[in-house]
């Protein structure tokens, strides 16, 4: 154990070991029958128990509390809650950024396809071409 660890335990648990947790009472016995400082340290632990064993916790009257409470409980009834919210004010159904920000990209590539030729428009006069037409006869045969 260092001498850090020991400092930070003699301030979370004090200066009474049998507070620490088991597993490391062995360590901190043998570091402070090894170190001056650690024995300094838990002096100065066991100083501070003793002051906050001596510090008295104030009397609160039964009187006092419960006005206490009561002018809470008026704080929160003055809160009046509105009947309706303004639309501006009111959180909408749809995130508008998210959305508009879809719709732009949803735009863009659309123009990108369109103007890359990767989705061909319909031409606007009818086309008579017969490249694509495959004709069967009755007797099977493909021409």
């Amino acid at each position: 154990m260092t001498l850090k660890e020991f400092t930070r335990y003699a301030s979370l648990h004090g200066a009474n070991l049998d507070r620490w947790p088991v597993k490391i009472t062995l360590a901190a016995q043998d570091l402070l029958d090894r170190s001056q400082e650690a024995r300094d340290v838990l002096a100065d632990a066991a100083l501070t128990d003793e002051l906050l064993d001596q510090a008295a916790v104030p009397h609160v009257s039964a009187k006092r509390e419960q006005r206490v409470f009561d002018r809470i409980a008026t704080r929160i009834a003055e809160q009046a809650i509105p009947e309706s919210v303004p639309w501006f004010v009111a959180k909408s159904p749809i995130r508008i950024a998210p959305t508009a920000g879809f719709l732009a990209m949803m735009g863009f590539l659309g123009f990108l396809s369109y103007t890359h030729g990767l989705l061909p428009m319909p031409s606007s006069t009818p086309s008579h071409d017969m490249s694509g037409v495959m004709i069967v006869s009755y007797l099977g045969e493909i021409r």
